[in-house]
């Protein structure tokens, strides 16, 4: 919207002054009151140019008020009540239930010893040593007994016939699920660097050659290959 100052002479109108040019109410009244002070003169009164100048306004909208669990409360103070999240530690703890429900399944706890099962599982998982038996169960949320409980449970283990047990549990598990009239079997051998035999290792006929104690390691299984 253009502001001007004009006269009109012999019914003509002219152009005086071209004050400006208003892009909102805002400027055109700031542009009234400019023309309004030019027009001003001690001889003679204030010209009426019939236009009311405008006022801007602008409505002043308060913050919106914190939205949360706790009112009365600002931003900051909110937020300090609920931290970031983060990730304190991860586990296979999936894993590890699975494998005691199988181990259970099977027959297996007739052992009643824990520490021999968690043995059973970390092994199955990955068959490390004995003393890395540690990380394998912590890494499925497990806390490992101590190295020195773990050696008492192999030995409790071979001194309480736990091979028997467990070969009976998988007995009854085979007959229950399928006939036993077909069955497929080997054997193998598995050295130990050790220099002394003992009720278990013992010097024998090797393929590999060696004169190490071995044990001999034999593998049934039924039609289904269990």
């Amino acid at each position: 919207t253009a502001v001007q100052i004009a006269e009109s002479v012999a019914g003509r109108r002219r152009i005086v002054r071209h004050v400006g040019s208003a892009h909102d109410q805002a400027e055109l009244g700031l542009l009234i009151d400019e023309a309004h002070r030019l027009l001003a003169d001690d001889q003679q009164g204030t010209l009426d140019l019939g236009i009311t100048p405008a006022v801007p306004s602008a409505v002043l909208i308060p913050p919106a008020a914190p939205t949360g669990l706790f009112a009365g409360t600002d931003s900051a103070s909110a937020r300090s009540l609920v931290p970031r999240p983060r990730v304190v530690k991860t586990s296979s703890a999936l894993l590890y239930e699975v494998l005691a429900g199988v181990y259970a399944g099977l027959g297996f706890d007739v052992v009643a010893d824990e520490v021999f099962r968690d043995l059973v599982i970390a092994r199955v998982v990955e068959p490390t040593s004995l003393l890395d038996v540690d990380r394998v169960l912590a890494e499925m949320g497990r806390v490992s007994a101590s190295l020195s409980t773990r050696k008492r449970t192999l030995r409790r283990a071979h001194a309480g016939a736990y091979r028997d047990q467990v070969a009976t549990a998988c007995f009854r598990h085979a007959v229950a699920g399928s006939d036993v009239s077909l069955v497929l079997y080997d054997v193998t051998t598995l050295y130990f660097e050790a220099e002394k035999e003992d009720d278990l290792r013992k010097v024998g006929y090797s393929k590999e050659r060696r004169v190490d104690p071995q044990i001999v390691v034999g593998l049934l299984v039924d039609r289904r290959g269990f």
